[in-house]
């Protein structure tokens, strides 16, 4: 498994967690690594908060792990929004 792949997932599991400082701390290194931000959004945070909906769906996850897994996301969105914008 590559980096870049090793960062997906890791984004993709502290999102669904709530660890915002590792959210933003990946996102970071991913962005050094030259990871597209539109590949970061798409292939981790996204399916994160997907998965997010599924558990709450099912009555695993309720709104406070929703939320805590949003506010998660919303760091690496701070550092990607800008990025986004310019493409």
């Amino acid at each position: 498994m590559s980096r870049e792949e090793e960062i997906r997932q890791e984004l993709f599991d502290h999102t669904l967690n709530g660890h915002a400082p590792e959210v933003k701390a990946l996102t970071e290194e991913a962005l050094k690594l030259g990871m597209d931000p539109m590949d970061i959004l798409f292939k981790a945070l996204i399916p994160s908060l997907e998965e997010v909906g599924r558990r709450f769906e099912k009555g695993d996850f309720f709104v406070p792990e929703m939320l805590i897994a949003a506010r998660a996301m919303q760091g690496a969105l701070v550092i990607l929004r800008p990025l986004i914008a310019e493409t």
